[in-house]
């Protein structure tokens, strides 16, 4: 989450947690102790049905950052974004998180200023012209 105030309703949980695997996706990273299954990491995105563009989050447990799996999850949504004919992907990144940007430019996203707030920037990848490519 990018600020506090953040109100968990029911409804919010229900979206949360309940994808439908076209517009709504998401991808969780796992690891077991002890029969114990911890979350290590989530990436996913929402689909906005008028204009095909999907926000994205990543979110990986501070232990676990800078091993490759921040990368891995956004290919995987960027490959099932792409299969779902998804036009383009956005997220709003913190300007501090340097590691972040890092990776979304590695990954083709631009990263421009949002206008009006100065700690965010927003990522961007057009998926319209690889969608149109021949498999």
């Amino acid at each position: 989450m990018l600020s506090g105030g953040f109100k968990v309703t029911p409804e919010w949980i229900e979206s949360m947690t309940h994808i439908d695997n076209d517009r709504h996706m998401a991808f969780a990273v796992t690891r077991v102790i002890d029969d114990v299954e911890q979350f290590v990491g989530v990436g996913r995105y929402v689909v906005d049905a008028t204009t095909l563009s999907a926000d994205i989050a990543l979110v990986i447990a501070d232990a676990w950052q800078r091993r490759g799996l921040g990368r891995r999850l956004l290919a995987t949504l960027i490959e099932h974004a792409q299969n779902a004919e998804v036009q383009q992907m956005v997220g709003v990144v913190l300007a501090t998180n340097v590691a972040m940007l890092r990776l979304a430019r590695s990954m083709a996203f631009s990263v421009n200023a949002e206008p009006g707030d100065a700690t965010v920037r927003r990522i961007r990848r057009d998926l319209a012209a690889v969608n149109a490519q021949p498999h």
